[in-house]
């Protein structure tokens, strides 16, 4: 018998970079998306050029998202009291 996982952990990525994942409220990707698609623009792209930004001018770019800053969100799975309850 053929063990999958032996024979994928023998094959390297085929991705130069790294993938780094975040979770954006759903409607605030949507709109984003929308409009960055109007413009013949991606996300990726978009965080790709926001990255560089800060990277070349950090004390401009933070100072431009100052009032957009998202708070924190928790750390961790939310509490089985804060959940809703499932049916079932």
């Amino acid at each position: 018998m053929v063990n999958h996982y032996a024979i994928m952990g023998t094959v390297s990525s085929q991705h130069g970079q790294s993938a780094h994942a975040f979770r954006p409220d759903p409607d605030e990707f949507t709109q984003a998306s929308d409009r960055l698609k109007a413009q013949g623009q991606t996300v990726g792209a978009y965080l790709r050029a926001c990255l560089r930004w800060l990277n070349r001018d950090p004390d401009a770019a933070l100072a431009a998202l100052a009032a957009d800053w998202p708070e924190p969100r928790p750390v961790g799975r939310p509490r089985a009291d804060s959940r809703p309850p499932r049916d079932g």
